[in-house]
């Protein structure tokens, strides 16, 4: 069975990430996953190699108390996890009727998450995780590395959801932005969804082919195009259209490619309040 995973941790995002991946699931018919990924430090993190010290290691007593320190954090690390899976599963039990199975690992959150991820589930990560709310970054840390390294397709989200209707696909010619017309004519989300195609450039007939693919695959397609910086115009655009959903493939060249590399990317998630789903 498919499933839609969502990364679960405290931070602002958590009832808004809960929310989409309870509408994908129900949209989709996807089995209901959330998962969360112990990545505490031990007590011992910033001591270094006390081996190298020497002398050091000769103290037993102090040895033994860091040892037992270091249990005691991963077993309240390990309470923690259980208490925020539960919470999160109970919540969502109660207020949509869905069952989700938990997985829980232990580690580094980006190798943990790309190991138990299949290349069909749809993903659905806060833009900002716990620790990047404490210093009130807009991006996470491990966004942009999750979105380079996941082989399945992400949904970024905020800390408000709203179901969305409509989405933009933004569009140009090149190889990478053709499969994605296919993913999206064959996705189980998005072709139920209005597809608004944007093209930024200066050749408007570029539209013509990709849209009438789109119709033919059964969606309904609004086509624009518009000149200009592709970031603003995507962000302004959905503005003026009131549009609940952005949709991006990791491109490998292109003006486009700018999303997963620098300023771009920045300029949508800092002022775009809807979420971003990135296409794989």
């Amino acid at each position: 069975m498919k499933r839609v995973i969502a990364c679960i941790d405290s931070s602002p995002c958590i009832n808004a990430l809960a929310e989409a991946a309870v509408w994908i699931a129900k949209k989709t018919q996807r089995e209901l996953v959330l998962l969360q990924v112990l990545d505490y430090y031990p007590a011992s993190y910033h001591l270094g190699e006390i081996s190298g010290v020497i002398g050091f290691e000769s103290n037993a007593m102090l040895l033994k108390e860091l040892a037992e320190l270091e249990q005691k954090q991963s077993e309240l690390a390990l309470d923690y996890s259980n208490n925020l899976l539960n919470h999160i599963s109970d919540m969502i039990l109660e207020n949509y009727g869905i069952q989700a199975a938990h997985i829980q690992q232990k580690g580094d959150f980006l190798e943990q998450s790309f190991n138990v991820l299949r290349d069909d589930d749809i993903v659905v990560l806060g833009r900002v995780g716990e620790r990047s709310a404490e210093r009130n970054k807009p991006i996470g840390s491990n966004v942009e590395n999750f979105i380079r390294g996941a082989k399945c397709t992400v949904m970024t989200v905020g800390s408000t959801f709203k179901p969305p209707t409509r989405f933009i696909f933004a569009y140009e010619y090149s190889p990478k932005c053709v499969e994605l017309k296919k993913r999206i004519a064959e996705s189980d989300l998005l072709r139920l969804l209005q597809c608004h195609l944007l093209y930024v450039g200066d050749h408007p007939e570029i539209l013509n082919e990709p849209m009438q693919y789109l119709k033919d695959a059964g969606l309904d397609v609004v086509a624009e195009y518009r000149y200009g910086d592709v970031a603003d115009n995507i962000l302004s655009y959905q503005q003026e259209h009131g549009i609940q959903l952005i949709v991006l493939g990791a491109f490998s060249h292109s003006k486009i490619h700018q999303f997963f590399l620098g300023s771009i990317t920045t300029t949508i998630f800092r002022n775009s309040a809807v979420p971003l789903l990135v296409v794989k």
